[in-house]
């Protein structure tokens, strides 16, 4: 998946869970239907926490691998003959 891909994925989480916030406060739903509502809400929690940390996990290494392919200075040996 690349980044993109998975800008676009937590972007569709993070809007499902908005909307069943909002769903959550409707009155005409069975306190059955809010149960099974409140547990799909957790399992796109868990999904968007896994999402999140795969992203951090990513700019991680990249940053890490960006460090490593910048020369660091090294003093040079030099020998002085006199």
């Amino acid at each position: 998946m690349t980044e993109r891909e998975m800008q676009q994925h937590i972007a569709t989480l993070q809007r499902w869970l908005s909307g069943a916030w909002r769903r959550l406060g409707d009155p005409a739903l069975t306190p059955f239907d809010k149960r099974e509502l409140r547990n799909q809400m957790k399992q796109t929690d868990l999904a968007l926490r896994q999402c999140f940390a795969l992203l951090s996990e990513r700019k991680s290494a990249q940053r890490t691998q960006a460090k490593a392919d910048v020369r660091a200075f090294v003093k040079p040996d030099l020998r002085f003959l006199a």
